[in-house]
């Protein structure tokens, strides 16, 4: 009678047992695609953010270059948008900052060191100039140390 209880056993805890390690694999699994899927989209909102900082300046730096006048109606719109980009940069790294990677944090932190050396310059296009640079420099490595971090092949 002893082998036939524990063959009962057996068979009936085998299943229970496979059925709870299945539950806890499939939240466990669950819960890694939530956060993946929290990065991306905290990588998308920096991204878009520093977009928002990058496009007044290159298109500044543009309408110098081709020797147009800028409309202060245009000027102030493009700092708008500047501005508007820099403040949502700070705060998605903020909120974000238990989601992407420490790296992100220093290029941001790098980005607004060189932004403000920058405002150092007499002129508005020296200014907008190292600006876009770094802007740039930092939307670049906020991409390639996002693409590393999800495990995105950007090749």
């Amino acid at each position: 009678m002893g082998c036939e209880n524990i063959n009962l056993l057996l068979q009936m805890g085998i299943p229970v047992g496979a059925a709870f390690l299945g539950a806890w694999l499939g939240a466990k699994r669950f819960r890694n695609e939530r956060w993946w899927e929290r990065k991306v989209e905290s990588y998308t909102d920096l991204i878009e953010a520093l977009h928002e900082m990058k496009w007044p300046t290159g298109k500044y730096i543009d309408t110098v270059i081709e020797n147009r006048k800028l409309s202060d109606n245009d000027w102030e719109e493009y700092w708008k948008i500047f501005d508007g980009g820099s403040k949502n940069a700070r705060n998605v790294a903020e909120r974000s900052s238990f989601l992407i990677s420490s790296e992100v944090l220093r290029e941001i932190r790098e980005m607004e060191k060189q932004l403000s050396i920058a405002q150092d310059f007499n002129n508005s296009f020296d200014y907008l100039n190292k600006a876009y640079e770094a802007i740039d420099k930092c939307l670049q490595k906020v991409k390639e140390i996002g693409a590393k971090e999800l495990g995105i092949d950007n090749s």
